[in-house]
């Protein structure tokens, strides 16, 4: 590590680099494996003032193959004042995918792809004034493709395939998604009713965006610093789809990077249809105390198949979603 420190009239920077190889790191909140980094290196130029500390964007951060340069204000005058971003453009893709620290992101070690990608982040959070928030955040792509998966295929939510349901992070039930199982519904045999429901329930968009709600994750970031504590997520569909069927039950420091990328990858690669994304979402979610699926549900609360269920019914199976394990209180 070297620092070079500079004292003007109203505030000090610290310039330096640090850098390793072959570093290790085991903390439960990052991974349940050893996190093993081949080349690391912080280029940094810092600005610490009276009521202030900025990042410049001057500064670079190298993790294996892929370098980037954020910028980070943290101010305070009545109220703090958050400001970061992140700008990269036109590099190769395959380079981010090869970058990803062993022992993190399991979806995604062994993924192959050609092409290139860009990336754009703004987050600008005022505490005075937290409804003028603003967040933005677009990875975009060219001549992109995915030329070979490597420890998880996620084309396997087009075939039967097996899916795990866990509360609280231990597993309470496993069962097939597919025509093996006798409560599986494809979407023709789910009442359209309930289908609608739910989508304007939970992600009234969901067949017209590309896997994100932009708007959703900034209102539930707005309350959620309001609140000063966790209380929206802003999911999509295809969000919550990963989570249950892709990602671990470890609440990592990670996890949601990894989730928002097998979302991309899925959504931006149109590895699946909507059509059977829907499905096998109302498929899995959970509708009760050992109440998974649509048919379930149905079969729990009014004795009937799913595809007999009518809007009355349809509403109140939708306002179950949130918060299921309180849906008989």
């Amino acid at each position: 590590t070297i620092v070079n420190i500079k004292i003007a009239s109203d505030f000090v920077t610290f310039s330096g680099r640090a850098s390793g190889k072959y570093i290790s790191v085991n903390h439960k909140r990052l991974s349940v494996e050893d996190v093993k980094l081949d080349k690391g290196a912080v280029d940094f130029s810092v600005n610490i003032g009276s009521n202030y500390f900025e990042l410049d964007s001057c500064s670079t951060v190298t993790v294996n193959k892929i370098e980037f340069s954020p910028y980070l204000r943290l101010g305070k005058d009545e109220k703090w004042r958050i400001t970061a971003s992140l700008n990269k453009k036109d590099f190769p893709a395959d380079d981010l995918f090869a970058s990803l620290p062993e022992g993190l992101f399991y979806n995604l070690r062994g993924l192959h792809t050609s092409g290139t990608l860009s990336y754009h982040f703004l987050l600008d959070a005022d505490f005075a004034n937290l409804d003028c928030l603003k967040l933005e955040s677009a990875l975009t792509s060219k001549n992109f493709r995915i030329t070979g998966f490597g420890q998880t295929d996620f084309r396997k939510i087009n075939d039967e395939f097996e899916y795990t349901a866990y509360d609280r992070g231990v597993p309470v039930r496993t069962m097939m998604i597919g025509p093996s199982n006798g409560n599986f519904r494809t979407l023709d045999r789910i009442s359209p009713y309930l289908q609608t429901a739910v989508l304007q329930s939970e992600d009234g968009g969901f067949f017209y965006h590309r896997g994100f709600l932009p708007g959703s994750i900034r209102e539930a970031l707005i309350q959620d610093l309001k609140k000063k504590k966790f209380l929206r997520g802003g999911s999509s569909i295809s969000m919550q789809l990963v989570k249950n069927i892709f990602l671990s039950k470890n609440k990592t420091l990670t996890r949601k990077f990894e989730e928002v990328l097998i979302v991309w990858l899925i959504e931006n690669n149109h590895l699946s249809t909507k059509e059977r994304m829907f499905e096998v979402y109302l498929n899995i979610i959970e509708w009760g105390p050992d109440v998974y699926g649509a048919n379930e549900a149905a079969r729990f609360y009014f004795d009937k198949d799913a595809r007999d269920i009518n809007a009355n019914e349809a509403i109140f199976l939708s306002s179950i979603i949130p918060a299921p394990k309180w849906a008989l209180n």
